[in-house]
């Protein structure tokens, strides 16, 4: 089972964020970490996000881009299933 964290809250409240992920983490067998945080505007090495790791193997990296994956075509499926029974309804 995986667990999905998500915040609504805005973007100058993202410490909060991370505490609650801390505390959360803190509480199971955690073997590895990655954090992604995209910046507002490129810097001047025109970088777009800040990425890092903590004992995290090529494969555990795979393995992170096909969680977020799943968890996008989740969401996109939840954003649109309303819609598409009703078109599946309208050929029937």
């Amino acid at each position: 089972m995986n667990i999905y964290l998500a915040s609504d809250k805005p973007v100058e409240e993202w410490a909060s964020f991370l505490i609650e992920t801390v505390q959360m983490l803190e509480k199971r067998k955690v073997r590895c970490v990655a954090v992604v945080a995209l910046l507002r505007q490129e810097t001047e090495k025109d970088d777009q996000a800040i990425i890092g790791y903590h004992n995290m193997a090529l494969e555990d990296k795979e393995e992170v881009i096909s969680l977020v994956k799943r968890d996008v075509i989740r969401k996109i499926v939840r954003e649109n299933l309303e819609e598409w029974l009703k078109e599946l309804e309208g050929d029937g």
